[in-house]
């Protein structure tokens, strides 16, 4: 049976009281901890605070002549651990990305940016032990949420690839993984 990856919620504050109606009002800190990074990315745009996702669209930023199409080339790559889910950003230069630069690199296609200093562009703490948990025991707000976080970062890739220029976008997305670690427990058959 294929699970179906929409997610019948529009935000994060929709899914949290569903989980307090399904939870007697009680909210678990793993869930929680998902849930302030989601509403976290969804106060990207809305929040006044600087962050590296804003500083990449914003053309002030660019060195135009080293932008293709008069887009600055960059590739995206996820990657989950034990302690987070990340979504990284590597800009390219010379048509190879990197991930350390030298300040003011005069073939980097930004200004400033180097991603061995800034870190992820989001970084979402033990989403992987929350998806085994979801698998195991999870209900249906648990779900929601893994749906929604698949959405968002979807969403902020399509929101980078209309004003960047996305040349590799690699790594498992947060349905993939979720995929990867489903199969294994499922193969895990109870003894009684």
């Amino acid at each position: 049976m294929q699970l179906d990856w929409t997610c019948r919620f529009g935000n994060v504050k929709a899914i949290l009281q569903l989980k307090k109606s399904l939870n007697l009002g009680e909210v678990p800190d793993n869930f929680q901890i998902i849930a302030s990074k989601l509403l976290e990315l969804e106060g990207t745009f809305t929040d006044g605070f600087d962050n590296n996702i804003k500083y990449l669209l914003n053309k002030k930023n660019w060195c135009l002549a080293n932008c293709k199409q008069g887009k600055p080339s960059i590739a995206l790559k996820n990657h989950c651990n034990h302690y987070a889910f990340d979504l990284h950003c590597f800009p390219v230069v010379n048509n190879q990305p990197q991930a350390l630069i030298k300040p003011f690199d005069v073939d980097s296609p930004f200004k400033e940016f180097n991603p061995s200093i800034l870190g992820p562009l989001i970084s979402i703490p033990k989403l992987s032990d929350f998806i085994a948990l979801t698998i195991r025991c999870g209900d249906e707000a648990d779900m929601e949420l893994l749906k929604y976080a698949h959405i968002l970062v979807i969403q902020l890739i399509d929101l980078l690839s209309t004003s960047l220029h996305i040349v590799e976008n690699s790594g498992q997305s947060i349905q993939e993984i979720f995929l990867s670690v489903e199969q294994p427990l499922k193969e895990i058959k109870p003894t009684y």
